[in-house]
């Protein structure tokens, strides 16, 4: 599979804000097959040794009682955000994906990068084949909330599984193999 979904969840929307989980998944764009999964959750320590900051109105986000169930799964297992780091590079190297997608231009791509570069790890995708999802949807057309959905909303793994699929039918009404 050419292509990785990378998803995060955050303690804030610009680079330097703390992560607090990465998800990614292994996907054909053309199938939609998913293949391998990456999921991790960041400890918040580690973040803070790096001098990641939280937004206070995104940790007021988080608190909502709504978001209880995707805040409970963030607290299993934290790791700390340079070994989650190298393990996500790991899993990209070893995926032999070419292409890394992420919701938004300026969000999960850039910060996640940017994460990467604090903790030594060089990001392991070209700059030039890293995509936007949200630009295919808006070319095709696509009311994401129609494509059926599993798992839990601001579960970066769930998250990232979703968006492949959303990518992937996107992929198939711009090719003009559905409408």
């Amino acid at each position: 599979m050419r292509h990785v979904m990378l998803d995060l969840e955050t303690f804030g929307l610009k680079p330097g804000h703390m992560i607090r989980s990465v998800g990614a998944v292994e996907f054909d764009i053309v199938t939609g097959n998913l293949g391998n999964e990456f999921y991790c959750n960041v400890d918040e320590k580690s973040c803070k040794k790096l001098k990641m900051t939280k937004d206070a109105e995104t940790e007021a986000w988080w608190n909502d009682p709504k978001k209880s169930e995707a805040n409970a799964q963030l607290l299993v297992d934290p790791l700390p955000l340079p070994v989650v780091n190298e393990r996500f590079v790991k899993f990209f190297q070893g995926s032999g994906a070419e292409f890394l997608w992420s919701q938004g231009s300026n969000f999960d791509g850039v910060l996640y990068e940017h994460a990467l570069l604090l903790t030594g790890h060089k990001p392991p995708w070209k700059f030039f084949k890293a995509f936007d999802t949200r630009t295919a949807y808006f070319m095709a057309d696509l009311n994401t909330f129609t494509i059926p959905r599993n798992g839990t909303y601001h579960n970066a793994l769930d998250d990232a599984k979703h968006q492949a699929m959303c990518l992937h039918r996107s992929y198939l009404k711009i090719q003009g193999r559905i409408l």
